[in-house]
């Protein structure tokens, strides 16, 4: 785990624009001692399980092959370097083979199990994931081939917004500058949106586009903005337009988002099943074990009569009229709380000021019965001391609904299982990077003149 770590932070550091730096000789020769190391694991574990000829062997484990590729892409570019020999294309084909080093930082997978466990439901949620990208595809085609019909050479326009078609969009014509205010001859040019309907393939892109969420604002307005077959945009020509956007919206970032998502939970609660088959016991039944053998009863501090003035405290603050008391108290502060606006009358302000210290105290009042009723110490957590805090007040609410309650419970309980997909979500976005620094870094530079 160590090595694999330590191998990530190499790769991230590396300079894919010179390859000759100081810093990337460096990084190859630990590279050289990470690779020596991933060799020897593996073939540690080839002797130890067998190539592959019998059950539990090396090559049987989808792990241990991307292990094996891995390390001979690496093992294979290595001999290369260090060969020094010049093979022209084939040598660069091999060395582009590094590129799979990438994957290291998914060694970890197998060695955490709730990671992989979440990896595992991933995957197998891809066999499901192709029947709805078939139907997700039959339908962005369809809607691509509406909008070819509705918008196709709609899309073109002028660089001088006072032409609008590509006759009249010739020669020259005089902008502002927007520092001194001067004139200056700029050249008119008849340009095509870059998100345009022109043809299906395009039409598709630009819908993808629109289903990001990103910038489709502006694809709306040039829709809505379109007129005739190669004649230019004029605003708002045509609103009804936007219908077929809503239309599309409802269709792909609501349901066939929420589909994605549905699958995902379908897949989890299959493999929670899946382990049980061969039991006698199901899924909550299970649940109603692990429960009863984790939990501890719940303690609760009652004063004795005698203890006289602490026992009618602790009596009055556990009844429900108090309860309901404090409740509505919260209820009347919240109230207070959404009434401050901007620019109020100053009386106003100031009774509002002086209502919200008596709500105040009347809170803090709350608080040091309980502490006399109750003690200073409690044996379990108590939200209660957060409703001094103003607006969270309204906690208090959360605990008199038991519906609300157990909403709360499982929003707490799906936290357990979020830093392991958030782990996931992670290594699989450090991976995409490595990818893109490696392949793209030397391409996206801009030009120097």
């Amino acid at each position: 785990m160590i090595v694999i770590s330590l191998s990530s932070i190499a790769l991230a550091a590396e300079d894919p624009v010179q390859e000759d730096s100081p810093r990337n000789k460096v990084l190859n020769n630990l590279d050289y001692a990470f690779t020596c190391v991933f060799t020897i694991e593996m073939l540690l574990k080839v002797i130890d399980l067998g190539i592959i000829l019998h059950p539990g062997s090396y090559l049987r484990e989808i792990w241990n092959i991307m292990d094996a590729v891995v390390v001979g892409c690496a093992v294979v570019s290595i001999g290369f370097d260090i060969s020094g020999s010049d093979a022209g294309a084939d040598l660069s084909t091999i060395k582009s083979l590094r590129v799979l080093r990438v994957l290291r930082p998914l060694k970890t997978i197998k060695r955490v199990p709730k990671l992989k466990a979440v990896f595992d439901c991933v995957v197998g949620s891809l066999k499901n994931v192709i029947n709805i990208l078939i139907v997700y595809i039959l339908f962005q085609f369809i809607f691509a081939v509406i909008a070819v019909q509705l918008f196709n050479g709609k899309f073109f326009y002028c660089t001088d917004d006072s032409k609008h078609n590509s006759i009249d969009c010739q020669g020259s014509y005089f902008i502002y500058s927007e520092v001194d205010g001067l004139p200056r001859s700029a050249k008119r040019e008849w340009k095509t949106q870059y998100f345009n309907y022109d043809n299906v393939a395009t039409a598709m892109l630009t819908l993808f586009a629109v289903q990001t969420g990103e910038g489709w604002p502006q694809v709306l307005q040039n829709s809505m903005a379109a007129t005739y077959e190669d004649q230019g945009p004029i605003q708002n020509f045509r609103i009804e337009m936007s219908i077929f956007y809503v239309v599309y919206f409802v269709v792909f970032p609501f349901f066939f988002v929420n589909i994605f998502v549905a699958l995902i939970i379908i897949t989890f609660q299959e493999q929670g099943e899946a382990e049980l088959q061969d039991g006698e016991i199901d899924k909550n039944q299970k649940s109603c074990i692990d429960f009863t053998i984790g939990a501890r009863p719940l303690e609760r501090y009652i004063p004795t009569k005698h203890s006289g003035f602490k026992y009618t405290v602790w009596r009055i603050i556990v009844s429900a009229p108090f309860e309901y008391f404090i409740m509505t108290l919260i209820v009347f502060n919240t109230l207070l709380l959404m009434m401050k606006c901007h620019d109020q009358n100053k009386k106003l302000e100031n009774f509002m000021k002086y209502l919200n210290m008596i709500f105040t105290g009347m809170f803090s009042v709350e608080t040091v019965l309980k502490i006399i009723g109750f003690g200073a110490r409690e044996n379990s957590f108590n939200v209660g001391f957060l409703r001094l805090f103003r607006a969270a007040r309204l906690i208090k609410l959360l605990r008199q609904g038991d519906t609300i309650r157990i909403l709360l419970w499982t929003f707490v309980q799906s936290f357990k299982a979020l830093p392991y997909v958030c782990l996931l979500i992670a290594m699989l976005f450090f991976i995409y990077a490595i990818i893109g620094m490696q392949v793209c870094s030397r391409k996206l530079r801009p030009s120097s003149f």
